[in-house]
């Protein structure tokens, strides 16, 4: 597994633990249900590219995702938690999951979430596996997310059983691997959770039409991000719809067609910079691959998303 800030941090002091969760995930609010007794909490991160793989063990609490913390913070992820031992319930976008060792659930940081995590019986810890993606690698709208979030998927039989299985071992095994291979595993992990996400529950191809054709239109996009005459116009053409049409569509993401096809392009051109795909390629190069035919343009963009310029983001990377 590629590696960046691997670290394991232990704590038997609860004041201390609402801060170490935010450092591995975002901020969190944690009211610890046994307050005479003795605390002990311990997380550990990996990356593998852009996926953050961590494993979480502490004594029953409630953690929550409030309204006020998101404007704290604001970050955007998408996360996957396994069980690993003990039981949890997970509520988010009004659906209530419960789970058992195995058993897993998709959610996101953007809204508000409540967890209950209890160790069981001889047991004084649960243990959570919980995968973190940005979310905007993952290519679920808002609305199909916010169908899918906090809704059981079963670690015990069929696809979903697979699945969990293999996010175990993902955890467990830190495979060593190139850091291109690392970013493309990543994001090839990410579509398969949202693509057995959404066939457990019976939103795939087919039940949804609407759904159905905003897939062929993200997949259509993804493909063609070189193309730089891609343009809302040119994707409507392609998939026999107006302008109009499908700007409604996308209207119900938050987004643009415009915002979404940028957003990918820039994500594209961060990772060639991490990556030996990207090489020695210049700026120049990297940015005229995805569709972007201003260097000046794609700058300005990529320090709007990202905080920092393309330059220092590559130096930063390679350092």
């Amino acid at each position: 597994m590629t590696v960046v800030g691997s670290n394991e941090t232990n704590t038997s002091r609860r004041e201390v633990w609402r801060e170490l969760l935010r450092d591995h995930f975002v901020s969190l609010d944690v009211d610890v249900e046994r307050d005479g007794g003795t605390f002990d909490g311990a997380v550990r991160s990996d990356f593998l590219g852009h996926l953050r793989v961590s494993g979480v063990r502490s004594v029953d609490q409630d953690v929550l995702r409030t309204k006020e913390l998101l404007r704290r913070d604001g970050d955007r992820y998408l996360q996957v938690c396994l069980v690993r031992r003990g039981a949890a319930r997970a509520e988010q976008d009004g659906h209530d999951a419960v789970l058992r060792p195995g058993d897993f659930v998709v959610y996101e940081t953007e809204r508000p979430f409540h967890w209950s995590l209890r160790s069981g019986a001889g047991s004084p810890c649960w243990d959570i596996a919980v995968f973190t993606w940005p979310r905007d690698t993952i290519r679920l709208s808002d609305s199909e997310s916010a169908r899918l979030t906090c809704r059981t998927l079963d670690g015990g039989s069929g696809i979903t059983g697979v699945l969990s299985r293999m996010l175990t071992d993902l955890l467990v095994e830190k495979p060593a691997i190139s850091e291109g291979g690392a970013i493309r595993i990543a994001d090839e992990i990410g579509d398969l959770v949202a693509t057995i996400a959404t066939e457990a529950h019976g939103f795939g191809a087919g039940t949804d039409r609407h759904a159905s054709l905003l897939r062929q239109i993200d997949t259509y996009i993804a493909e063609h991000l070189g193309d730089p005459d891609l343009s809302p116009e040119r994707v409507a053409q392609a998939h026999f719809v107006s302008t109009r049409q499908l700007q409604r569509m996308f209207a119900g993401r938050g987004q643009t067609v415009s915002q979404v096809i940028r957003r990918q392009r820039l994500e594209r051109c961060r990772r060639d910079l991490l990556t030996h795909r990207g090489g020695e390629a210049t700026l120049t190069e990297i940015c005229v691959r995805w569709g972007f035919t201003d260097l000046a343009v794609f700058s300005r963009a990529f320090r709007e998303v990202y905080g920092t310029s393309p330059t220092a983001y590559r130096a930063r990377a390679r350092a």
